[in-house]
């Protein structure tokens, strides 16, 4: 009989695991889903009645959470293969319609794709995730200084009109998160920066975070989810009060699928957290 743990499976032999690949195609889809989510949130009125429009398809899932779609056991590729065939082909987008479609696809791959080829793909050769995690953001580093600016110019404009400093003023502008460190000493989450992540949550997906809340807080609130943490995916759907944001969170104190919260949960894990080394 065998004991092989199911998702032993996934995992990638270390002289096989490729970086850069990884960190590529990771990037593809936060690269769309930032781009979407911010060219959607100038048009929300016409966004919102097509986000509820294509959730009316029967066989759309208005969750992203990775177990949607690929059960442990099956092949992920099975799903990525001809979801990457529909990102193709809905890229780049013609119409707000096509981009919505876009964003919905690219949403649910990034879940698939980071919960299979790197949670369970990589993440026991811990020196070799933290090269994605550092590629990643260096790819995202450089998108967000150069075409994501250049596909949105008034961001850069927004910023140059500020009276803040050039550093002060950059933060204007959404970037996959701010400096980690300061002289050695992890750098909490200003209150500053949180609004920024709030304002542009597709900004908040792949940083690691490290979420330490006061002593004394409620066990509800606080002592369940202390530790790492970061943000699997974020979607917008229409609400009873407007356009809402549904989150997906990866907690390492938990393991296993993303967590859905809303956005005061989401706000609540900022207000008390720094950047993850």
């Amino acid at each position: 009989m065998s004991s092989q743990h199911p998702l032993d499976m996934y995992k990638v032999p270390r002289e096989l695991v490729d970086v850069e690949a990884i960190a590529q195609e990771l990037t593809r889809y936060l690269k769309i889903t930032a781009e979407d989510t911010q060219y959607l949130s100038y048009h929300a009125t016409e966004r919102d009645r097509l986000i509820a429009e294509l959730y009316k398809h029967p066989d759309l899932k208005p969750s992203v959470a990775p177990s949607q779609f690929v059960q442990v056991g099956q092949d992920p590729s099975v799903h990525l293969i001809p979801v990457n065939a529909e990102i193709d082909r809905l890229t780049p987008p013609k119409t707000l319609e096509e981009r919505v479609a876009r964003l919905h696809y690219a949403a649910a791959a990034l879940m698939v794709f980071n919960q299979f080829k790197i949670v369970y793909g990589i993440a026991h050769h811990h020196d070799l995730e933290m090269q994605v995690v550092r590629r990643k953001r260096e790819i995202m580093d450089e998108f967000y200084d150069g075409e994501f600016v250049r596909m949105f110019p008034q961001l850069e404009q927004r910023a140059s009109d500020s009276p803040a400093t050039t550093t002060q003023a950059r933060l204007q502008v959404p970037t996959p998160g701010p400096s980690t460190h300061h002289s050695g000493v992890p750098k909490l989450v200003s209150s500053d920066e949180v609004e920024q992540f709030m304002h542009n949550p597709s900004t908040l997906v792949g940083i690691q975070f490290v979420h330490s809340p006061p002593h004394g807080e409620g066990e509800d609130e606080g002592e369940g989810d202390s530790g790492a943490w970061e943000v699997a995916s974020c979607t917008v759907r229409k609400g009873d009060k407007g356009v809402e944001h549904d989150y997906h969170v990866l907690l390492a104190a938990f393991g296993g699928d993303p967590l859905p919260m809303d956005e005061a949960e989401v706000r609540y894990l900022l207000q008390y957290s720094t950047f993850a080394t």
